[in-house]
Order: C-alpha cells, then structure tokens, then sequence
C-alpha cells in the first residue's frame, strides 16, 4: 500500500520517507548510513540515541530518542546528528572537551552525551553574551556545574566512566561564549520549513497511513473516516509497543501539530492544560507558576522524555505508574474528550480512570484538555524510584489541602504505583477535613494509610515496601503542612 512521502532534513541534507509509518528515526539513520546514534535501550532510557530536532525555523533544538521517534512526524523539521555537529573539519567544542577529558571509554554511549550536552548548551545553559566585550577578560569566566547542568545528561546512561570527566567536560564548554557552541543549521534557511497545510487539505486518502493534522477540524474529518487509527502524540510510551513488543500500527494519526491541544493557561487558583502540551513547555511555565509541579517535572523521565511526551499522553495510556496521575487527581481534574462528530464531553478523572490502562475513551475520541484547581492551595507532590533521574515510580503520593490557619479545610490525596489505577485515598481525606493539623491526627493518619492500600509486589517493590512508604510520603506531606519538612536526600549539602 502506497502512502504519501514525509521530507524532512537530516544535518541540513534534504531527506524523504515513505516506509512504515510507525518506522523510528533511530532505525532509519542507521539505514541511510549515519551510525554515529546508537541503540542502546530502544524504550528512551539510555540515550544512547540522542538527536537534536529543530521543529521551524527559529526554533531552538530540542533532545528527543531517536529509538522511540517516529520519523513520519518530523515532516518539515531538520534533524540534527553526531555526524553534522562538527563543521568545516572543526569538532564542536563539546566534542573536544570531551576527548580533553577523556570523557569517552568504550565510546557506545558518547554520541548521545555529546547531542544532550550540545543542544542543552547552546539554549538552556547560562553561558556567556554573545559579545565578548561583556563577558570579562579573554571573553570567559568560570562557572560552577550545578543542578541544571546535571540534568541535561539526566537521560544519558554510561558504564565506563562515572559522569565526573563528562561533567568536567561540561564545565570547561560553560565557560566559552555562546556563540563558540552555536550549533549547524540542520534546515537551508533559503528552503524554510515549510508548511503541513498542503497535505492537510487534500483529505484524509484510503490508502494512507500516517496522518499529522493541524487543527481539531481535520481530526475530527479523520477520525471519522478511519476510527480505527491509533492516536500518537509524543509516543513516548506508545512507541513501546513497536520497539519492545514488536507491534505494527496500521494508521496513526499524529496529535503533536493540532494546534486546540496546545492551549496552556495557569490563572489564578486554575489550570487549563491542552493535551498536546509537552512537559517541558508545562515545566517552564510551571516554574513560576505552579512550583511544586515545575519541581516534580524535572523527575519525569529526562529531558528527551519531557521534550516529546504529552499530558495527553500521560492520560491516555492511563498507567498506574504514570506520574502526573495523582497529582491531577489531587488537583480535581476534569477530562474534555473531543469525538469525530464535533460533540465534546467533560468527565472527572477519577470517573475517566477504569481499570489498568482502560479509559472511558470510546472509539473516534480523543482527549483536548484538562481542567484544574487548586493552585494556591498547599500540595506536595513525591515519588519513589530506584534512582533520582530519568526512572520509573514504583509509588507516587500526591497531597493537597487547603488550610485556615492549621484548620484543614479541603483535603485531597491519591496515590499511584499501589493499584491497578491511580486512586484517592477519600477515608483519609475524611479524617483531616474539618480537623486541625497536629501530631497527633497525622499520625493517626499514618496508620491508617497503612491499611488503605493492597499493593502487589514486583521487581521495583514488594508490597509491603509500597505500603510503608505510602504511609511514609502522606506523613512527609502533612509534616510539612505542619511546618515540619525535611529536606530529601538530594537536597542535603555536604560539607567538608
């Protein structure tokens, strides 16, 4: 069956395909001859795989897996790999620190360190003006590797060197101006990227089978025609299935350029988030407005995770490990699923959570956003993994209250990782409505928690393990209600 060819650029080279439609950037690289991007994981845990996408024109590059990118949604966007970092015969200043620093051993894994460190320093890293005149003596100054700078290598996993020559590597890029990391230009600024439209206004085809729409209009017209489609926003759990499980999806219908699903507004004690917002667009607005949210993100997956993955998709595949669940429990969400007809509907999330990984999403609908409240109340949001970054939770607790004083006047806490779905936890909610926080009720509280939940056991945790800390989390949260947090592990400065 024939389909429709996807053209996009690949280190400036203008490139097409017209294969699977589940195909992975990573598998077609490795096909067209650019081997430098590795596959280590193939599920977005190693990043091995790191590339960098510049999704227009202006945009700025942005780190994604490679392994679990779908290549048909990168149609018009330019594609940024190891092998087109270096110019005119130069490496890039990533590429020598790291041999300066001998950052590389057995070299699988570098690649991908490289792209992350590249695409993170030359726009998120506080670096130096462009103009050397502002930036001190010799245009340098030195400055210290901090929490961020560790985080844009959150996704990368080596087994060779311990991090520390990859950290310094980092640290000596940090001290040139930017404009020495400026990055290639993967798109022909005379070409431009393009636009989508075309394709869009030709209608949906009976022999296509991939679809990126770029407004509700023609989803819904899609949708219509073929509802038996699977919907992919960033697919970062989706893609799964292809890498892991080996399936094959027939049609998919791209969700990432519908522009209804982007909408984001944090107003107020009130959220509207679109579906297709990404994390890391969420966790920079979150940032000032919703810090304990922005905080709680820089633990969900890695930065290639966060800049793909979706809220919708958070929602959609419905795991009860997924991490935003609880906390959108906590916070009162409300689901506005969108069907082929133009009918919409607006359901509580605790209704819109089944079973494991089941929905109330029929076929022909999908998700457009989310409604929440609660902003300016007191929430805290945890969750336990068997490392800091870049990990899966084998338990979640997300606490929201609203206080008078002391006085719990509304209370909200659910928990993910211990049930088949994420679920409230109402009984406890009950106790501390109404009631004024002390000692004393929290840990009546506590002991209650553990008897409130069934885990099962598995390889992250037994389940009796899930049961105490639950228990254990909820105590924090009301703890610190109280006046009385602690910092964690990671937050404790050591001194000498």
């Amino acid at each position: 069956m024939q389909d429709t060819e996807s053209q996009f650029w690949v280190n400036g080279a203008r490139m097409s395909q017209s294969g699977s439609c589940d195909q992975t950037l990573l598998e077609y690289l490795r096909e067209v001859g650019l081997t430098g991007t590795k596959e280590g994981c193939a599920s977005g845990d190693c990043g091995a795989c790191t590339v960098l996408i510049q999704a227009d024109s202006e945009g700025a590059y942005k780190a994604a897996n490679a392994c679990i990118l779908p290549v048909r949604q990168l149609e018009n966007q330019g594609v940024l790999t190891v092998e087109g970092l270096s110019e005119l015969g130069k490496l890039h200043p990533v590429q020598q620190a790291m041999i300066d620093h001998h950052g590389s051993q057995c070299g699988f894994c570098t690649p991908g360190f490289v792209m992350a460190m590249a695409g993170w320093l030359s726009t998120d890293a506080p670096l130096l003006d462009d103009d050397p005149a502002q930036a001190g003596v010799g245009g340098t100054q030195v400055v210290e590797v901090g929490q961020e700078s560790r985080e844009a290598i959150s996704g990368n996993l080596c087994r060779c060197t311990g991090y520390r020559s990859i950290l310094s590597a980092m640290t000596e890029c940090m001290t040139r101006p930017k404009i020495e990391l400026r990055l290639p230009w993967t798109v022909p600024k005379n070409e431009g990227h393009g636009s989508k439209a075309a394709k869009s206004a030709a209608g949906p085809q009976m022999n296509q089978r991939f679809f990126q729409p770029s407004t509700m209009s023609e989803l819904e017209t899609i949708l219509d025609q073929f509802p038996e489609a699977t919907l992919i926003a960033g697919g970062t759990d989706l893609m799964l299935e292809v890498t892991q499980k080996q399936v094959q999806f027939p049609r998919l219908i791209s969700l990432i350029d519908v522009a209804e699903l982007q909408r984001l507004e944090l107003k107020g004690d009130t959220a509207v988030i679109g579906a297709g917002v990404t994390l890391s667009h969420l966790k920079q607005v979150a940032d000032n407005a919703w810090p304990q949210l922005g905080q709680f993100l820089s633990r969900l997956g890695s930065p290639q995770i966060r800049n793909r993955g979706t809220l919708g998709g958070n929602l959609g595949t419905a795991s009860p490990i997924g991490d935003l669940l609880p906390i959108l429990l906590a916070m009162d969400a409300k689901v506005r699923i969108g069907q082929s007809s133009g009918v919409e509907r607006v359901v509580a999330l605790e209704d819109y959570l089944v079973d494991y990984r089941q929905t109330l999403l029929r076929r022909g609908e999908f998700i457009i956003e989310v409604e929440l409240e609660g902003l300016n109340d007191f929430h805290r949001y945890y969750k336990i993994t068997k490392r800091q970054e870049d990990d899966i939770s084998a338990v979640g607790v997300s606490l929201r209250l609203k206080l008078d004083g002391y006085k719990v006047i509304e209370s909200r806490i659910a928990v993910g990782g211990v049930a088949a779905k994420a679920i409230r936890l109402r009984h406890l909610e009950a106790m501390l409505e109404g009631a004024l926080l002390t000692r004393q009720l929290i840990a009546e509280v506590r002991e209650s928690a553990k008897i409130s939940v069934e885990p099962i056991s598995d390889v992250r945790a037994s389940a009796a393990y899930r049961r105490d800390m639950t228990a254990n989390l909820i105590t924090r949260g009301l703890e610190a209600a109280l006046g009385l947090e602690q910092p964690n592990v990671y937050q404790v400065q050591m001194h000498a």
